[in-house]
């Protein structure tokens, strides 16, 4: 036996309700409330399994009469029965903790088969809601696929434009560090120019002295040739074929030296092409 209680202010209602649930065999009507007090006071006394609320009622609505109801007496369920059919209203009620939702258009069998339904623990909706809210669900779903969309071409976007900005960037630190890296060599450059001189200026300085110094060597080595006469004009053909040996010898040295100083500049300088050239292959 399913034990019924009836909350709605309009007695037409409650009326209608009556004489469609004392027809059936397996239903119990315990009783009628006008507003939502008087249906605590019966909840309190009685048992109830299925309690139909209004939706409108004066004082106190449906929707706050199934949420007291859900909080203080939880083993019993509640369908709403309504004048309206919106998506908002039919949320609300589900929100409540309703377990159907039925309009006063509906009838008795619909009525009758939702208490049943509600009863084995099912959630039930009046003929025709359900494919309402489907409807709405599906045109939900498209708008959220475009909003989907919208914001994968925004984040896509997005995306695009910060990597151009992390390019530029990356680009303007490369730029820079090119002109570091360029203001480096030119400094090393300069750095080997001035080295370069002033080693070619210390070669010929001691190219220049060492010249000097066979120089003046080669003057103290000189004979006298004045005494060189008088030797000669003292001396027999002999000693004066000797002394003539001896003064082309001395010649000989001296363009063997002059020779080999004239080597060491060539070598000198071959050596500081050498070291240009590989400078050079080392810095680029």
């Amino acid at each position: 036996m399913i034990k019924i209680l009836i909350v709605d202010d309009q007695n037409f209602t409650r009326q209608a309700l009556r004489v469609i649930l004392e027809t059936e065999v397996d239903f119990e009507l315990v009783g009628q409330a006008t507003n939502g007090i008087e249906a605590f006071e019966y909840l309190e006394k009685t048992d109830v399994d299925v309690t139909i609320v209004d939706l409108e009622m004066p004082g106190m609505d449906g929707l706050t009469v199934t949420k007291m109801l859900g909080e203080r007496f939880p083993n019993t369920k509640v369908v709403i029965l309504s004048t309206h059919d919106d998506e908002e209203n039919i949320n609300a009620a589900v929100e409540a903790g309703a377990r159907g939702y039925l309009l006063k258009s509906t009838s008795a069998k619909e009525i009758v088969d939702t208490i049943r339904a509600v009863q084995r623990g099912y959630f039930q909706l009046g003929p025709g809601l359900f494919e309402k809210l489907l409807s709405r669900l599906i045109n939900d779903k498209e708008q959220a696929s475009e909003n989907l969309s919208q914001l994968e071409n925004n984040y896509i976007q997005t995306m695009n434009n910060l990597e151009k900005k992390i390019l530029l960037r990356h680009e303007a630190e490369r730029q820079e560090l090119y002109q570091e890296m360029e203001l480096q060599i030119n400094n090393l450059k300069q750095d080997f120019r001035n080295g370069l001189e002033n080693f070619q200026h210390q070669v010929s300085q001691q190219l220049q002295s060492g010249l000097e110094a066979a120089n003046i060597r080669f003057q103290d080595s000189m004979p006298n040739t004045h005494e060189i006469e008088m030797q000669i004009d003292s001396r027999n053909l002999d000693q004066q074929r000797y002394i003539n040996t001896l003064f082309a010898g001395n010649k000989q040295s001296i363009k063997k030296l002059e020779h080999q100083i004239n080597s060491m500049r060539y070598f000198v300088i071959f050596l500081s092409i050498v070291f240009v050239t590989v400078s050079m292959l080392l810095l680029y």
